[in-house]
């Protein structure tokens, strides 16, 4: 995934590239105070990951964050476009250019790629 940000566009401090995913706590998410978010648990579809986001609004400083402030929380089908190898990862790769700068890039794959979060509201 930070190779895929990387091209895409975008930094992520948080993560290690050429590494081995890690859990990280949420106090170093708060502390980096990411513009996009983009929620993409591996192995899970679109269908899975949104009935799940509403328990962020329970994380302390949520709604203090950049991403969540300007309506940038986006769920993704994580196990389509981020978690299998193969031409899908080029899909995956263009999907994140769009999220991070959606004037530049164009979505033109499945609308049922992304949705975007609006956590300040019930689902």
């Amino acid at each position: 995934m930070p190779e895929m940000v990387e091209i895409a566009g975008g930094f992520d401090a948080l993560a290690g590239k050429g590494a081995d995913s890690v859990r990280i706590s949420w106090d170093k998410v708060l502390e980096w105070a990411p513009e996009v978010l983009v929620i993409a648990p591996c192995g899970f579809n679109l269908q899975q990951v949104i009935p799940l986001a509403p328990r962020l609004l329970s994380y302390p400083g949520w709604s203090d964050l950049p991403a969540v402030r300007d309506g940038r929380v986006y769920a993704v089908d994580a196990s389509s476009y981020f978690a299998r190898p193969g031409p899908r990862v080029v899909e995956g790769t263009a999907l994140l250019a769009h999220l991070i700068h959606p004037g530049l890039c164009k979505w033109e794959g499945s609308p049922r790629a992304f949705q975007k979060l609006e956590l300040q509201q019930a689902f």
